[in-house]
């Protein structure tokens, strides 16, 4: 019996000139990346301005806040002065939006009054809820379900559909569907950014967003390409130039 000869413990290292090739790439993603504020699910702090209440602040920027909230059963999301205008996405649980119903996985774009004040239902509620001031802000509330792909939904590139929540022309908030296998191109941003992954995970550039984590990026920077093998649901507010996805 002839016995092939074992590849030596050195031939099977990579050379010097790979190792360096691959530590000088890990160096320019990290540099990349760091410029992008990403909030992972089991990290951040939790406050609880009240009881029966906790929140954790994603981002706080010039035009709006962005939290997680956790109500108790019963609970009110106390109104916050200053702010007009409430985007929001029931993730778990049960909840109203003044006197309408939300079921998990719906949307909802209101002001930010006592009239559409957002109780938790008799379960306690998770909620991802955006908070802002625009010049007009809406009269009277939208809701829809984010679980349904129908109506309101439109193409955006293969595999990835659309849908508005809010626009007044220069900013937008879209929910963003992405089929497994589906991609958007690398492209900029005009203006801050923010991501919030509902379900699903993609990859955004070398960064991999998982459900229930967000991610801030600022006006001038620029995104690689937005990737998922098993499929994505998010929220994302910013500005949607289309022809920088071509």
């Amino acid at each position: 019996m002839t016995l092939e000869p074992r590849p030596s413990v050195h031939s099977a290292q990579p050379s010097s000139q790979l190792r360096r090739r691959i530590v000088e790439r890990i160096h320019t993603s990290l540099a990349h990346e760091r410029q992008f504020l990403t909030q992972r699910r089991d990290g951040g702090h939790w406050e609880e301005p009240q009881p029966g209440l906790r929140r954790r602040t994603l981002v706080h920027t010039g035009v709006g806040v962005c939290w997680l909230v956790e109500l108790a059963a019963g609970r009110q999301l106390a109104l916050m002065p200053g702010f007009t205008q409430a985007e929001l996405v029931l993730l778990d649980g049960t909840a109203q939006l003044g006197e309408a119903p939300l079921h998990c996985g719906d949307a909802a774009l209101a002001p930010h009054d006592p009239a559409h004040a957002v109780h938790a239902g008799p379960q306690s509620a998770r909620l991802f809820v955006r908070l802002s001031a625009p010049v007009q802000a809406p009269c009277e509330a939208l809701r829809f379900s984010t679980l349904v792909d129908g109506a309101g939904w439109d193409d955006f590139r293969p595999g990835v559909r659309i849908r508005a929540l809010w626009s007044d022309g220069q900013r937008s908030s879209l929910l963003v569907r992405m089929r497994a296998g589906a991609s958007v191109s690398e492209h900029g941003h005009p203006l801050d950014e923010e991501c919030m992954m509902l379900a699903g995970e993609a990859f955004v550039g070398d960064t991999l967003l998982r459900s229930g984590e967000f991610q801030w990026a600022p006006g001038g920077s620029r995104h690689g390409a937005v990737t998922t093998d098993v499929g994505a649901l998010f929220f994302v507010h910013g500005s949607l130039d289309p022809t920088a996805y071509a």
